[in-house]
């Protein structure tokens, strides 16, 4: 009960002198303000602070994005790889190559487009060709 008088008065204060509270909350905005401009290095430290962590986003975006080329191009030779040894069996072999061949062809060179030999070695395996012819 007496909470509720004490709010009331306060409510009909604040209506009646509304002008004292704003400047008195001006005032206390300009002391925040002077003080944290007062020392200008820790200004200047949050402002470098937040221009390294937007070089260090920046950067990432970057690497992110020389990542993501670097994949595609791989991925654009093996497709190229692919295509150019599944056409080399089926001249070799003079048929169409199964779907199931054709699955295990992009697996081997998916696993081994870096490493050559091993590549050579998988192919001959797996289509019962020559290594070296």
């Amino acid at each position: 009960m007496k909470f509720k008088l004490i709010a009331k008065k306060t409510w009909l204060w604040a209506k009646k002198f509304w002008w004292v509270i704003i400047i008195g909350l001006g005032f206390v905005i300009a002391i925040l303000a002077w003080m944290l401009t007062k020392n200008g290095a820790y200004v200047a430290g949050l402002i470098d602070l937040m221009e390294a962590k937007r070089d260090a986003h920046d950067q990432e975006m970057e690497t992110l994005a020389h990542i993501h080329n670097t994949e595609v191009a791989d991925k654009n030779l093996r497709l190229e790889e692919y295509i150019k040894k599944r056409d080399e069996l089926e001249e070799k072999r003079g048929e169409v190559i199964s779907k199931e061949k054709e699955a295990d062809l992009k697996r081997i060179l998916d696993e081994s487009y870096n490493d050559p030999e091993k590549l050579a070695r998988e192919l001959a395996k797996a289509f019962g060709l020559n290594e070296h012819g």
